[in-house]
């Protein structure tokens, strides 16, 4: 682990997210979606999944040293996702009444996407991504508030659309 943090005897989510600097959320939602390589936990508690330092620290390992590569452009594949993710999140705020099961899910997934946007290159695409995603970064309590900020952020779409449309291999017409 990058500076040889602490090695512990038993982790969870908690303390695989501060290995990593990420937040609890998206490591719990990493974990339920069974993505990004992260291993099955050695037993469940009441309070939640636990692994064994054994089990986690080698995956811990690999997501770090794949965190502390140099930054690598984003996809337009990418982009075009995180377009999508956030114009669901907004499609959500607008619905009367708000449904806040499916916003919260819609949230986890799109900001699955932060770490990856965090990373990438410095870029028109990566800054068109970042923008974007920007109102993810912060937990409002106000949902009034944190809707005008996602909406806000939808004129980010066109260039982040343009900037995608741009490096996407033509498409073939005759479909």
């Amino acid at each position: 682990m990058g500076a040889r943090a602490e090695r512990k005897a038993f982790y969870g989510i908690a303390e695989i997210a501060d290995a990593l600097g990420l937040n609890r959320q998206l490591v719990t939602a990493w974990r339920r979606r069974r993505s990004h390589g992260i291993p099955e936990p050695d037993g469940e508690l009441s309070s939640g999944p636990i692994w064994r330092g054994t089990t986690i620290e080698p995956w811990i390992d690999v997501v770090r040293s794949q965190r502390d590569s140099p930054a690598q452009p984003i996809s337009p594949e990418f982009a075009l996702q995180a377009g999508r993710r956030m114009l669901r999140v907004a499609a959500l705020l607008l619905e009367e009444p708000i449904r806040l099961k499916l916003l919260s899910q819609s949230l986890a997934e799109a900001r699955e996407l932060l770490p990856v946007a965090e990373d990438a290159a410095d870029d028109p695409l990566g800054r068109a991504v970042r923008q974007v995603l920007s109102p993810l970064r912060y937990e409002s309590g106000n949902l009034q508030r944190f809707r005008r900020k996602v909406l806000a952020e939808l004129t980010a779409l066109e260039p982040l659309v343009e900037l995608a449309a741009e490096s996407l291999p033509e498409a073939d017409s005759a479909g």
